[in-house]
């Protein structure tokens, strides 16, 4: 499923940003180039194993890329314990510059690119 973008009414964030299956991957999640995360959540109730949502400051990201801080590194990594819901929250924001570009693996290290065997949904507020 392709993400969605929800304007809000609220001074947090001004974007809500859903996807019910994050396993493939989002380029420019916000659509907008510049601004600030507020918060993360992740629904990994599906799966038996931990996974890793992987962001980064980027239109678009290779993330296969296995150069230490290549274009596959992430700029955020949160752990999805395996079969629970978790959120994050960032109080004052963490900056980008050039997009959010989001997605989920098995493993942290750079390059990993073993998706979850099963969904895993995400939102982000964002402004």
């Amino acid at each position: 499923m392709a993400a969605t973008t929800i304007s809000t009414f609220t001074a947090l964030g001004g974007k809500l940003v859903t996807d019910d299956d994050i396993s493939s991957g989002i380029s420019n999640a916000t659509g907008a180039t510049s601004g600030r995360i507020y918060m993360v959540e992740c629904d990994n109730t599906l799966n038996i194993s931990a996974m890793y949502l992987k962001i980064i400051d980027a239109a678009q990201t290779s993330t296969g890329t296995t150069t230490a801080n290549g274009s596959g590194t992430p700029h955020l990594m949160f752990y999805l314990p395996k079969g629970k819901s978790i959120t994050y929250v960032i109080p004052e924001g963490h900056a980008y510059t050039a997009g959010v570009s989001v997605w989920c693996v098995s493993d942290p290290a750079v390059g990993n690119e073993i998706a979850p065997e099963n969904k895993v949904k995400i939102n982000l507020i964002c402004s």
